[in-house]
């Protein structure tokens, strides 16, 4: 043992550690050295470096390729799954096992991850299945109510294992421990070449086990070096691992901090936080931070990124290559999409290590929808995966072919693809493409390997887009062609393994199919988005660190789900087998912040926030606190913020001139409260096509009143709807309809004579009339509505019966104003002013007296009545009341708003006090014949002023009374 050849570098941050491995590396690389470095990304850098500087002979490996280089040259030649292998034979092996115990968990979504992960760690701990196995057992023997809970659990390793060896395969950890297994069976094989482990935060058992074999049995020259030092706080992480390398080391160097590694300015500051973070005793002398510390505060994550961004771009202005700034958050994942949205915008690459799951992309999305579409089951492909495949890029060269049909699909409530298909082949225009592309559904239905020819269209949906053509792709299309590799690249995996998947597995497997997706951290120019442990391998002259919250950074810890720390110490006590704790996250969250600002050597961000972006509190991490108390007490207030009101920077911290024109266009905008409309005014052409020029009618003119440009586009735009109609539109429309006919077919007023022939006519209309209310929302639900349709009409008879009005019915759905032969002339409110309109029902006696009825599907509202028609524009029945007296020479003795549903039937607007029939009518409601004619008089000249107005192109706004929800059109109104 003493003459062991492994030499541990120890010493905390920037403690000149890099330059005594990396110089004893770059001696020793004439003599085929190797350098083992934690990640891909450290080795593709530490690679380019050290051949900048001519040391091309020596190689750079992660511990994974160091696992092969043992393999190869002990003569070890077993098979490692990749990861998507080793997912497939671990979830297969989970269904096929039977559990007792875990019946129940194993059929979540998250079991599998979960046994992966446990397996993985005994593995790295170098515990046998029959290892742990026994363990379980002697745990059990302690309790019988454990037993279940053992068995199971190690039936999850032992069933894995087994697996594997039927399978003839190795995973990745296995693979290690068997290499490192045939070195120690033939150590002369390694040969001379030294190895050193460089930026290693901690080293798992099966790490350390090929460390304690390269030195102690094949006696090659070995280097470590970690991050520590002895009674920092911020370094006990590491005790563990460093006290059990030590006693085998031949030599260990402690090396001193330094603070050589800082820039002159920063250096007092950056060496003051590394070595008094986290220190306990004596709080240390505060220092001035100048500009090597910074503090943000944002309102919300948006903020957070945008101030992240500016920051970045003041340092890259100042000289900082892009390259030499690195963003850091607790876990990345969850913010990379923000932060590569928001420092596009401000011109900023990003590099990160991502992964993205194929159907973010176009073309994933288009080959999982039509994957559905052919091999599932005829009712659980819907119309939106269909129409999602015929979006795929290139397939239809028209896209209007695939718009009009996606509207018909829309309009008639269409739900499966069964359905849209039958839909596309009654068209007359069907499309060559959209005909070739409902072709490759029932190709891949009908294939005998519907992977290989899956793969086969994906290829061909790829090159479609560009036929002809040889062109660059752009960042979208190179996520297409990375998606295609993927899916190829996984079929191959699975066809290795003999497995040919089915039309489910297939769907399953392109759901959850991952690929790389990020800008490569080698990318010049990109900053760094990253963890903390993806950054400690390298210094950077500025870090960012971001999401600084409570629960974020540090981070909870969370429980393991099957070997609690309890009982990993139940374990160890029990049965010896010994295995780390997993729920002691402090220790192991300091290290991770220690690591992260001792990263820099000029600057140094922490970026925290102080809301959510709904306003909600958040509590900012106690680091920062910690970090505070190192510096002077004015540091916290002099922080950077932006919050949720700051839409815009400010003028002199626009960080881009795109932030800057917005920022001078908010500072010309009018107050709240006061904005102008962005139209203003139609013009002379455009009023040369408002069909209101001509002829109104009485509900544009409510319209109108309502909000003008809610009036622009629904009844002069009228842009084709893409959804059904609503259901209370489709329901009046529906009520409309069959009362129409019921009253028709009865010939008269609804008395209580005639009620149980009206009831029954109500049942004929009803069984021969269909309805579009809830449309594409399956016949239970549609079936509910036709009844509740039918028995807001029967309640509706019933009550017109009981109300003793028997007045003769004068007409129903009596149009005025329209260009047909059956119509009456249009109404005329002035020489320039004609009206025309649709009244549902007008009752008259023999005096020549009348009533006006217009329907309402819902309830009574207030401005029914007729005290608030002109508080809350009501024209509509007043206007036909002028059309009955005018146009029919009847003199209208009440006008009603009807509701058919609702608690309170009465009819409301306004009637002739001892004129109008009825026994339930509202005495608030009459009027002398003088208050009467005035309400009409009124009614009149409203009209006029808004006819007036309309043909004159006013689009004044009014976003308070556009709908009951506000304004309906924010994104044209800007209100």
């Amino acid at each position: 043992m003493d003459g062991m050849p492994l030499t541990l570098v120890l010493g905390p941050a920037n403690s000149a550690k890099a330059g005594e491995v990396l110089g004893a590396f770059a001696a020793a690389a004439n003599r085929g050295a190797i350098l083992v470095v934690p990640t891909a990304t450290d080795a593709a850098y530490y690679g380019r470096e050290l051949a900048a500087e001519g040391e091309v002979l020596g190689s750079v490996l992660t511990f994974s390729g160091l696992a092969r280089e043992i393999a190869n040259r002990a003569g070890y030649a077993g098979r490692r799954l990749t990861p998507l292998q080793r997912e497939w034979v671990l979830e297969r092996t989970l269904r096929s096992t039977e559990f007792d115990a875990l019946r129940e968990a194993a059929g979540t979504a998250g079991f599998p991850a979960a046994a992966g992960e446990l397996i993985a760690e005994l593995e790295r701990t170098l515990v046998t299945p029959q290892r742990f196995a026994a363990a379980m057992l002697t745990w059990a023997e302690q309790d019988p109510r454990r037993a279940a809970y053992a068995r199971d659990v190690a039936a999850i390793y032992q069933a894995y294992v087994s697996e594997l060896d039927r399978l003839r395969r190795v995973d990745g950890e296995l693979y290690a421990w068997r290499a490192l297994d045939a070195l120690r069976a033939a150590p002369g094989r390694w040969g001379p070449e030294p190895v050193f482990f460089y930026g290693f935060d901690d080293l798992h058992p099966l790490e350390r086990d090929a460390i304690e074999t390269l030195a102690r049995i094949v006696e090659a020259e070995v280097t470590v070096s970690l991050t520590y030092e002895p009674g920092r706080p911020a370094l006990s992480a590491r005790a563990e691992t460093v006290e059990e390398l030590r006693p085998l080391a031949a030599r260990v160097l402690q090396l001193p901090a330094s603070d050589e590694h800082y820039r002159p300015e920063a250096r007092t500051a950056l060496h003051h936080l590394e070595r008094r973070l986290f220190e306990p005793g004596p709080a240390p002398a505060r220092i001035e931070p100048g500009e090597a510390v910074a503090l943000h505060e944002a309102g919300g994550e948006l903020a957070e990124a945008e101030l992240a961004a500016a920051a970045t771009l003041d340092l890259m202005r100042a000289g900082v290559p892009g390259e030499e700034i690195a963003i850091v958050y607790r876990s990345p994942g969850r913010s990379a999409a923000l932060i590569e949205r928001v420092f596009g915008r401000y011109g900023i690459a990003v590099a990160l290590e991502r992964r993205t799951k194929l159907p973010a992309t176009a073309l994933g999305r288009a080959l999982l929808a039509v994957a559905r579409c052919a091999l599932l089951g005829p009712q659980r492909a819907t119309a939106d995966d269909l129409l999602e495949y015929l979006r795929a890029p290139g397939l239809i060269r028209h896209a209007e072919v695939v718009d009009r049909l996606d509207a018909e699909v829309r309009r008639n409530g269409l739900r499966s693809a069964t359905e849209v298909r039958a839909r596309a082949r009654t068209r007359h225009d069907l499309d060559a493409d959209l005909e070739r592309g409902l072709a490759e559904i029932d190709a891949l239905r009908g294939a005998p390997d519907p992977g290989s020819e899956l793969a086969r269209h994906a290829r061909r949906l790829l090159a479609a887009a560009h036929r002809g053509r040889a062109p660059l792709l752009d960042a979208a299309e190179e996520l297409d062609a990375r998606a295609v590799g993927a899916l190829e690249r996984a079929l191959g995996e699975l066809a290795e393994l003999g497995h040919r998947p089915s039309g489910g597995e297939l769907t399953e497997l392109l759901e959850t199919l991952e690929f790389p997706a990020g800008r490569s951290a080698q990318t010049a120019g990109a900053v760094r988005l990253a963890d903390p442990l993806s950054i400690r391998a390298r210094r950077f002259r500025a870090v960012l660190v971001c999401g600084l919250q409570e629960n974020e950074f540090p981070l909870a810890a969370a429980p393991e789900p099957f070997l609690s720390d309890e009982l990993r110490r139940e374990l160890a006590a029990c049965s010896g087998l010994r295995m780390r704790p997993r729920e002691d996250a402090l220790a192991r969250e300091r290290y991770l912040f220690y690591t992260s600002v001792s990263r820099a050597t000029e600057r140094v961000v922490l970026s925290y926030r102080s809301s959510d972006e709904e306003g909600n509190l958040a509590l900012p991490s106690s680091f920062i606190a910690d970090v505070a108390e190192l510096l002077t007490e004015d540091w916290p207030e002099r922080r950077r913020r932006r919050m949720l009101a700051d839409v815009v920077w400010p003028e002199d911290a626009a960080p881009t001139e795109r932030e800057l024109a917005r920022s001078r266009a908010a500072a010309t905008a009018p107050t709240a409260g006061d904005v102008p409309s962005p139209i203003g005014s139609l013009g002379e052409a455009a009023l040369a096509h408002v069909r209101h020029s001509q002829i109104l009618s009485a509900g544009a003119l409510e319209s109108y009143a309502d909000c003008p440009v809610k009036w622009l586009v629904e009844r002069e735009l009228q842009p084709a709807p893409l959804e059904p109609d609503p259901d209370a539109l489709a329901r009046g429309s529906y009520m409309h309809s069959v009362l129409e006919q019921v009253l028709r077919r009865l010939g008269g007023p609804v008395t209580p004579e005639s009620l149980p022939r009206a009831l029954e006519l109500l049942d004929e209309v009803l069984a021969q009339q269909s309805h579009r209310i809830a449309a594409g929302r399956g016949e239970a639900v549609r079936a509910g509505w036709a009844r509740q349709v039918a028995a807001d009409l029967g309640r509706y008879l019933a009550y017109e019966a009981r109300d003793g009005s028997d007045w003769p019915i004068r007409g129903l759905e009596l149009r005025f104003g329209f260009e047909e032969p059956e119509s009456l002339p249009p109404l005329e409110l002035d020489p320039d002013v004609r009206l025309r309109g649709i009244i549902d029902r007008v009752d008259a006696d023999a005096s020549r007296h009348a009533i006006v009825r217009d329907y309402k599907s819902g309830s009574a509202r207030p401005e029914h009545q007729g005290a608030r028609w002109e508080t809350d524009r009501q024209l509509q029945v007043a206007l036909y009341m002028l059309a009955v007296r005018e146009l029919l020479g009847l003199d209208p003795v009440a006008g009603f708003y009807q509701p058919l549903g609702g608690g309170d039937l009465r009819a409301r607007g306004v009637f002739l006090a001892g004129a109008a029939p009825g026994e339930r009518l509202v005495g608030n409601d009459g009027r002398d014949p003088e208050e009467l004619d005035e309400l009409l008089d009124e009614a009149r000249v409203r009209a006029l002023a808004l006819a007036a107005r309309l043909r004159a192109g006013e689009l004044e706004p009014c976003p308070a009374t556009c709908s009951r929800d506000g304004c309906k059109y924010p994104g044209i109104c800007r209100a």
